[in-house]
């Protein structure tokens, strides 16, 4: 679930993309928050995953797509299986094909951008009678806090492109970076 659908009241079009164009692009210029809810292991998870300061629109969608393609490949697989289910074996071809040809299409399209990702995860056990947090909560929250509310900004006019990347930038930064990423400095 991607968070803060708010539409700027006012403001200039080149910050703030219509419906179409978000939804391809991503709910968010800088990237992902999502929430996982409890589930019946008693855990919950809510993850902030930043993309690097400058990420294009062009790279957005890729990135998009690359999430998406997960479910979207197999479906559009299982697709190809119920119309051509008269001939399986083009059918199964077919579909393996495509599924494989989308994560490679992908993968090579999000090669710069992907190692850059930074990602905090912060996970809550609902058990033992209170919840036990596990990850760095303070930076997640704080985060996630002036990226929305800069971007806010930003969709209205009220900060320029140059201000919200340099504070993209410094969020960016302060995500410690994934052990085994090459990371964009």
């Amino acid at each position: 679930m991607d968070s803060n659908t708010d539409r700027p009241a006012t403001g200039s079009r080149r910050h703030a993309p219509g419906r179409r164009a978000r939804s391809l692009q991503g709910e968010h210029l800088w990237g992902r928050y999502t929430v996982q809810p409890v589930t019946r292991a008693l855990w919950s998870a809510r993850t902030l995953e930043v993309y690097p300061p400058g990420t294009n629109a062009t790279e957005l969608l890729f990135l998009r797509a690359w999430h998406a393609w997960r479910l979207g490949g197999p479906l559009t697989a299982a697709v190809l299986l119920l119309v051509l289910h008269d001939r399986p074996f083009v059918a199964v071809g077919l579909a393996v094909t495509l599924n494989v040809v989308g994560f490679l299409v992908l993968a090579r399209a999000t090669r710069r951008t992907r190692p850059a990702v930074r990602t905090l995860t912060v996970t809550t056990f609902h058990g033992n009678g209170r919840p036990e947090e596990h990850g760095d909560r303070r930076l997640f929250d704080g985060s996630l806090d002036a990226l929305t509310v800069l971007e806010r900004a930003h969709r209205q006019d009220r900060v320029g492109r140059v201000e919200f990347e340099l504070v993209w930038g410094d969020v960016w930064d302060a995500i410690p970076a994934t052990p085994g990423r090459g990371a964009r400095s």
